[in-house]
């Protein structure tokens, strides 16, 4: 059974907050917000330093967000979930799971290409949300770890064997996210190649491991 859909962001707000009327400006508000945290991190980061960057007035931001920690959890939910519905529509094209899982990898890293600071600045800021925000933005990152897992579990076992997770597919798996969420602290395309070379090394690499794996099991 699959999983139901996420909820738009209006739906997990408070009600009194004001709906964005250009969903361009909001973009591009977020894009800059995601570059100064990225930079210099959320605490460092004022409204006044985003609206002075955008060069537009301290009470535009305003429009979009209640508050700094309102533009945090935006800016969290909508790239975790933009992630996710990518990673699922991919994860449900018919192939094998060594195929499966390829895609996952190359996904996943075409995403970062488009999206690195968003994405550096999500995984360095989780614990910047509060604890409402971040139950809401965990429960979208747990469902793409089940989503991945699953396809991992069925690398290491077999078509046939189901997606239920044992200690080696989720060890691999947290292995996988390691790799996937570190890349941006090394990866420069004038040194390591394009981000699909780079997929091809990573899909070798887990592929021939995993491989290992399910012959010594």
């Amino acid at each position: 059974m699959s999983a139901p859909p996420i909820p738009p962001i209006d739906a997990v707000r408070p009600s009194r907050l004001v709906r964005a009327s250009s969903q361009k400006k909001l973009d591009r508000l977020l894009m800059k917000a995601a570059a100064l945290i990225a930079k210099n991190g959320f605490s460092a980061m004022s409204m006044r330093d985003l609206s002075t960057a955008l060069g537009v007035s301290l009470a535009g931001p305003y429009h979009y967000f209640e508050s700094k920690e309102d533009l945090l959890f935006q800016l969290q939910y909508r790239t975790f979930a933009a992630l996710l519905e990518q990673q699922e529509k991919i994860a449900d094209q018919p192939g094998t799971p060594e195929e499966r899982l390829a895609r996952l990898l190359a996904g996943h890293l075409r995403f970062y290409s488009r999206h690195t600071n968003e994405l550096k600045a999500c995984t360095f800021e989780m614990e910047s949300l509060g604890p409402k925000p971040y139950k809401i933005v965990e429960e979208i990152r747990r469902r793409y770890y089940r989503l991945m897992a699953s396809v991992v579990a069925q690398v290491i076992g077999g078509p046939t064997a189901g997606t239920r997770e044992t200690r080696q597919s989720r060890h691999a798996s947290l292995f996988i996210f390691g790799m996937l969420n570190w890349i941006f602290m090394w990866y420069d395309p004038s040194r390591h190649g394009t981000i699909e070379q780079i997929g091809q090394e990573m899909r070798d690499l887990l592929l021939d491991g995993l491989r290992c794996t399910k012959r010594s099991s």
